[in-house]
């Protein structure tokens, strides 16, 4: 994973998300994922606020995904606590199944992933979600049958206005 590791990295805007990815980094072994037991909150603390575990649970041929945890930063931008939640219920609107393909993508390629995309939310403060562009990055974390059991995530927030007019991001529903 050595070249291609750089590459993926080179893809991280936020000091934040290259951290975390070296952080997962670290807790790999050759050829094994990390364990959800690997990751240990006092670690990387400053970033705890942005910090998304989800459950991956098998439901016959395919995947329910479970908000294990969902940082205090989190609850801030969605106006509600998402800990406890089935992505599948989540206010996405149309973006759902963006989000639910990325997550089935991470556990069937067991490689992490990242993006940029507009924060689609339907909640409380629609304006405010809407100007805001939510940078993203997900790890795979394995249980003790090395299946993916849990996703470990870091959103970055960022006003729209302030990205460079060379990042194209459509703000439409």
């Amino acid at each position: 994973m050595g070249e291609r590791a750089g590459d993926f990295k080179r893809q991280l805007a936020y000091a934040e998300q290259r951290c975390l990815y070296d952080y997962w980094r670290s807790k790999c072994r050759p050829g094994v994922l990390p364990h959800r037991k690997d990751v240990h909150p006092r670690e990387i603390i400053q970033l705890l606020p942005f910090i998304t575990l989800t459950d991956v649970m098998r439901e016959n041929q395919h995947h329910a995904f479970r908000v294990r945890l969902a940082g205090t930063g989190l609850r801030t931008i969605f106006d509600t606590e998402i800990t406890g939640c089935l992505l599948d219920d989540l206010p996405f609107g149309p973006a759902r199944s963006t989000w639910l393909n990325v997550h089935e993508k991470i556990v069937e390629d067991r490689t992490p992933l990242c993006g940029v995309t507009p924060l689609i939310w339907h909640g409380a403060d629609s304006n405010r979600q809407s100007a805001l562009a939510q940078f993203w990055i997900k790890f795979p974390l394995i249980d003790e049958n090395n299946d993916v059991s849990t996703i470990l995530a870091y959103d970055v927030f960022t006003p729209i206005s302030d990205l460079s007019p060379e990042l194209k991001i459509s703000t439409r529903n």
